[in-house]
């Protein structure tokens, strides 16, 4: 029964979008993940630290994942708006998926950056499977330089840690892991007061949905569990899934953010408020049941 509404919802989305291309989709896959890494890592060491400084020790960011622009994107343009006018929100994370089909991506940026106005070097965005597909990596790369970094958030008392993993084969591969291992492990000694992990694979839901681009493989989330565990992470945050699910574990809260894609009647977005504690909150857009 899962296969026929899979090939059923594969039949949907080739009638939705003239850019779907599904021989692209499955043949067309992206260079591997420890390819995309050094890729990532040469950008990261050109361009120099993205850390962010503030003004003060309480602060806002917006999180939006999914959003598969092909041609409407009006879900979209009221989250990035939102985002804009909000004199409270410093930056957005963006949990992948920018696009839905190939030929999308250089366009879908630039309205994602001019749609932010002054605050369009406030994004902080990762790679989703549907962004890797149909060779896509080399545009992608392009437009945003590295799906692999982190930076600091740093107040006048406080310093918070963010750490932008890539996840769109659903695996980090080796190279990816060691680098995120020896960066989590070294930010036990720094004082941080928060650390947030963003991404756009989930951990814990299983579906072959995806194909392989699905899941992480059941010993990878045990290992990223536990990493994330010892080294005192707060938040996961993550898309993929387009179904809102909040997940606490050893410590952790693990969040899938619900999707902003267009046909969605239940779309929402979430903003994150930041002091001594933490808090999120659902925002609705669109049209709701």
């Amino acid at each position: 029964m899962k296969k026929i509404f899979f090939l059923l919802a594969i039949v949907s989305l080739t009638a939705c979008s003239k850019n779907l291309d599904l021989v692209g989709m499955f043949a067309g896959q992206s260079p591997q993940p420890d390819y995309r890494f050094d890729k990532s890592m040469e950008h990261n060491a050109a361009v120099g630290p993205r850390d962010l400084v503030l003004s003060s020790d309480d602060y806002r960011f917006y999180v939006g994942t999914d959003t598969h622009v092909d041609e409407k994107y009006e879900h979209t343009a009221q989250y990035l708006r939102d985002f804009r006018q909000d004199p409270s929100a410093s930056f957005t994370l963006m949990l992948g998926d920018l696009i839905n089909a190939q030929q999308n991506i250089p366009w879908v940026s630039e309205m994602f950056r001019d749609s932010c106005g002054t605050k369009r070097d406030r994004i902080y965005i990762t790679l989703g499977n549907h962004d890797a597909y149909f060779n896509q990596w080399g545009e992608w790369q392009q437009e945003w330089g590295s799906s692999s970094y982190s930076f600091d958030v740093v107040t006048p008392n406080a310093k918070d840690l963010y750490i932008c993993i890539e996840s769109a084969n659903g695996t980090l591969g080796n190279k990816q892991t060691r680098w995120l291992k020896e960066l989590l492990e070294q930010s036990l000694n720094k004082g941080y007061r928060h650390k947030i992990i963003f991404t756009h694979t989930h951990m814990f839901k299983k579906d072959g949905s995806q194909g392989h681009t699905s899941n992480y493989a059941m010993e990878e989330t045990y290992e990223l569990t536990d990493l994330f565990s010892r080294c005192g992470v707060d938040w996961y945050l993550c898309g993929h899934d387009h179904c809102r699910e909040i997940t606490h574990h050893k410590g952790v809260t693990y969040i899938i953010v619900d999707a902003l894609e267009e046909h969605y009647n239940n779309a929402f977005y979430m903003i994150a408020d930041i002091g001594e504690q933490m808090h999120y909150t659902f925002v609705p857009v669109g049209e709701q049941d």
